[in-house]
């Protein structure tokens, strides 16, 4: 994934995060001080989103899938619904609706699961909860896992310390940053992600960066 850099035009927040975590005695450091402050929240997403549930909605679509097929499926979506994903029109949808659009079994519960929660008042109570908090009632959702669940936090709620310890890209940039002969376990990257609190949401994205950039040199 690539980095959104914001230069002279960086937020305070962004210059905060880019000023501790590239004054770290740390690999990653170097990094965050050739890059400068970046955009640590940036979707790049596809198509427009507004809501929460629409956030959801593509994520959930666009896994295992390619860009393309995942934006034909949602706007595939948008029109059964009539132009919008709303709360209440996901639920009056059938999930055999919703798979006859190319959604999987998984991907049309958890939609229409996450619908259920949005119904139920949980985005009323987004701003009053934790990020532990909102993680655990995201992943009871069947089909939301953690990673999805973080990203929600990190690129929708736009909360700077969250970390995906389970994201394979972040393993691997660490690895490679600390020159390790095996990928290091979700375990010991979240011990590792310690040090960069309270800004862990911009190392996440910085770690993208870096192996966006070593993966497509020039």
């Amino acid at each position: 994934m690539t980095t959104t850099r914001t230069g002279k035009h960086a937020t305070k927040e962004q210059r905060a995060a880019a000023e501790h975590l590239g004054s770290l005695d740390d690999s990653l450091a170097p990094w965050v001080r050739a890059t400068g402050p970046i955009d640590a929240y940036e979707t790049h997403f596809p198509v427009q989103i507004g809501t929460p549930l629409e956030w959801f909605s593509f994520a959930i679509i666009s896994r295992q899938l390619s860009r393309a097929a995942a934006t034909a499926i949602h706007h595939r979506l948008v029109a059964r619904l009539g132009g919008a994903i709303t709360t209440e029109l996901v639920i009056a949808t059938g999930e055999q609706a919703m798979r006859d659009l190319g959604l999987s079994r998984l991907k049309a519960r958890a939609i229409r699961g996450l619908a259920e929660l949005a119904d139920d008042g949980f985005l009323d109570r987004l701003g009053a909860m934790s990020d532990s908090e909102i993680q655990a009632q995201l992943v009871a959702v069947p089909g939301v896992g953690p990673s999805t669940a973080q990203r929600f936090l990190m690129q929708h709620l736009r909360r700077p310390d969250v970390f995906p310890a389970g994201d394979l890209a972040v393993r691997a940039a660490v690895t490679e940053l600390d020159g390790l002969d095996r990928t290091i376990t979700p375990m010991a990257v979240e011990q590792r992600s310690e040090l960069w609190r309270p800004y862990r949401s911009y190392a996440t994205s910085y770690l993208w960066g870096y192996l966006w950039e070593l993966r497509h040199p020039g």
